[in-house]
């Protein structure tokens, strides 16, 4: 039988490092991460125009959960929605087809920004990962990376999430935080959809402990040997971006944004109950 696994996460999260141990550890299994990837096939001045029109015709953005996937989750369009799941389903069964294995392990923030709701009607069972980082640190992931926010996320206001808050007047750092809880949101709802069967949150610390990275795996029924476990990847430094090093500041924005957020959500968001932000601050 053929098994399918998504993760649900604001991204800069430990995606790569939990690909990497999946790909590792894990028997009969397939990781996609965050796929469809353009992998050119010219090079040199070619290669640019080539990334450009695949990007437009080819691996588009609404396959990879951009554009039109995110207006379409936003207006509540289950047709789009229902149509772009069932053309990645197609090549994601190609992929676990060529690799002759029959686990597909999807390791994207895409997932969450609006696919899961085609995924969820086309398939009578998936399973769902909560991979979450601390907040803070991973607002200052995003801000150092310098990413258009709106390239991978709506308004907070629009109509189709589930935590709506007006944002006009809010810094960048405030959007990432809200984003991050709309994601947290997001997996309680899949989590307790009837076609979900298996649903386990993975804290990016986990990441680098092997009994607790066993338990999750083994929370999920996938058969694997000892996890391998390596030093964190910080691909803001790969890349030639800053460190992520949490301030004063940013202390600050998260106690702001906190402040808007209803009583009845901040039930919901369990991971910030005991939460001290004082606690991410880079010590020098």
């Amino acid at each position: 039988m053929t098994r399918f696994i998504f993760t649900v996460t604001a991204g800069r999260s430990g995606q790569n490092s939990l690909a990497a141990l999946i790909e590792h550890s894990v028997a009969n299994c397939h990781t996609g991460v965050e796929e469809p990837k353009i992998r050119p096939w010219t090079g040199g001045r070619l290669a640019a125009f080539e990334r450009r029109f695949r990007r437009r015709f080819l691996e588009t953005h609404e396959l990879l959960g951009r554009g039109r996937t995110l207006k379409a989750y936003a207006a509540g369009d289950g047709v789009y929605l229902n149509r772009i799941a069932r053309k990645r389903l197609h090549a994601i069964k190609r992929d676990l087809h060529r690799c002759q294995v029959s686990t597909y392990f999807d390791v994207s923030k895409y997932f969450g920004r609006g696919l899961h709701r085609g995924y969820l009607r086309a398939l009578p069972r998936l399973s769902v990962v909560h991979l979450v980082r601390d907040p803070l640190k991973n607002m200052r992931s995003f801000l150092n990376r310098h990413k258009n926010f709106a390239l991978d996320n709506a308004a907070p206001s629009s109509p189709g999430n589930l935590l709506r808050l007006s944002s006009d007047e809010w810094e960048k750092g405030e959007l990432y935080l809200w984003a991050w809880c709309e994601m947290n949101l997001r997996y309680l709802e899949i989590s307790a959809h009837p076609n979900t069967e298996i649903a386990v949150e993975i804290r990016t610390d986990d990441l680098y402990v092997p009994e607790r990275m066993s338990a999750r795996f083994d929370a999920l029924g996938l058969s694997c040997r000892s996890p391998l476990v390596s030093a964190p990847l910080n691909t803001n430094v790969a890349a030639g971006h800053g460190p992520t090093a949490v301030t004063a500041e940013d202390v600050d924005i998260f106690r702001r944004f906190v402040r808007r957020i209803p009583p009845e959500v901040m039930e919901r968001l369990t991971y910030l109950h005991n939460y001290d932000p004082q606690s991410a601050v880079t010590v020098d």
